[in-house]
Order: C-alpha cells, then structure tokens, then sequence
C-alpha cells in the first residue's frame, strides 16, 4: 500500500476534503505520486504569478482558498525525460477525472482548462494542477 512522505501529507492536509478523497484513491489506483502544492498564502501566489507560473494574483487562485481546491502533483518518481513527463501527468489527470466523476465531483486539470478534450488549444499549461470546479 502506497503511503504519502511527510512533505506531501504536510501538503495534503491544506486540501478540501474532496481533492483529499480523490488523491487517496489515485495514489492506491493509479500511481504512486507526489503533493507538490496544496494551499498557497499570497507572497507564494503572487511569486508564481510574477514567475509565469500561474494567471492569477492573490486571493483568485484556487489554491489561495481554505481549504485549498486546487492541488499541483506530479509522478514519483520523476521520469527524467520531459515526453515521459508529460504523458504520466497527463495519465495521471485523466484517471484523476474518471475518478472525481465516480464521487460526482468536476475535476479540472491545468493542461485541459475549457474540458473539451482537445489539448491543443490551450495559451497556458498547469500539467501538474487539478482542481474542483
């Protein structure tokens, strides 16, 4: 049985009960994975608003609520080639929304944000992010 490290279940516990559920039963489901990012106070938001990484300034993103409804992730381990990368981020999320789906939660992944399956028309990419819509 898959258990979380101690960063990611300080991480963890920041989430809404929802995303906790969901990540529990990824972890034992799908993949083994890491918490990166649960809540984010405003200097880490507006930090990685400045840095590009996200389109929102404090208090609008969702990691900025509590609790957090946006969680960043990625595999355990890291595949050390980005194509590798991407395709377990991007398993990951889909089988993370199949399972939302079964507890009657809207998942949104960050490398698919209108939800319409077509992953090419995005302006910004969040692979690593899911959140509760």
């Amino acid at each position: 049985m898959r258990q979380w490290s101690s960063k990611s279940k300080a991480e963890y516990d920041t989430l809404h009960p929802d995303l906790q559920w969901l990540l529990d039963t990824v972890l034992q489901e799908v993949a083994d994975i890491s918490i990166l990012q649960g809540h984010r106070g405003e200097a880490e938001q507006n930090a990685a608003y400045n840095s590009g990484n996200s389109k929102l300034r404090w208090p609008d993103g969702k990691h900025n609520k509590v609790p957090s409804i946006a969680v960043d992730f990625q595999p355990y381990p890291v595949p050390e080639r980005r194509e590798k990368l991407w395709a377990a981020l991007a398993y990951v999320a889909g089988r993370a929304i199949e399972i939302g789906k079964r507890r009657g939660l809207n998942i949104r992944w960050g490398g698919d944000w209108d939800q319409d399956g077509d992953l090419t028309d995005q302006n910004f990419d969040d692979l690593y992010h899911l959140e509760l819509k």
